[in-house]
């Protein structure tokens, strides 16, 4: 069966702008069912990849995610780009932690890896480039997560002037998104299509 991701469709409508997150939560995840192909993880990488050597991608480390099923796979940048790399933790309290990419890893009970308790701690003043995951993203920035609020709580913490690239496949860019105050807008969104500049609102 085709779906959205090779140029088919799932026939599963958007809800309008004004729905409740929750309800768009539920169009985002069957729309990514039953999962990103690798090939699109490999032409968004490889977008990513490309921007990051070019003048346009800031100076400094890089986060990156380990991603569920469902996420696009962004892990070859680790082994591609020519800076530094690190990796986020997701604890059972509190918010995000910062650690070297290379950190040794254990499987979070939501099934995704992430490094150990006691691995190493990263210096979130040299990042320069954040790639975060979401359900889905919009043209103005807005970012669609699974409702925990780790990256809300995670992102003001790291340099005013690094770049926040939201990763999804193209399919799930949209319009407009439902957004709170405390949301935090993308700077870009990295898709099959490359890496662009969103306009905020």
């Amino acid at each position: 069966m085709r779906t959205v991701f090779d140029g088919g469709g799932t026939g599963i409508e958007p809800p309008p702008p004004d729905a409740a997150k929750q309800q768009w939560r539920r169009w985002a995840q069957k729309v990514r069912r039953p999962g990103v192909p690798r090939s699109v993880s490999k032409a968004v990488t490889g977008g990513i990849v490309a921007w990051l050597d070019s003048p346009e991608a800031p100076p400094g480390t890089v986060v990156l995610y380990l991603p569920l099923p469902d996420e696009v796979d962004v892990t070859s940048v680790i082994g591609i780009a020519d800076r530094p790399c690190t990796v986020t933790r997701t604890p059972s309290r509190g918010p995000l932690t910062l650690h070297p990419a290379d950190a040794p890893r254990e499987r979070h009970r939501y099934g995704f890896e992430q490094p150990v308790a006691d691995a190493p701690r990263a210096d979130p003043g040299t990042v320069g480039v954040v790639l975060v995951p979401g359900l889905a993203f919009d043209l103005g920035g807005g970012r669609l997560g699974r409702g925990g609020g780790y990256y809300d709580r995670f992102l003001p913490t790291l340099p005013p002037a690094a770049v926040l690239v939201g990763v999804v496949p193209e399919a799930l860019v949209v319009p407009a998104l439902p957004t709170e105050p405390h949301d935090v807008p993308m700077t870009h969104v990295a898709t099959e299509s490359g890496v662009r500049a969103v306009a905020h609102r």
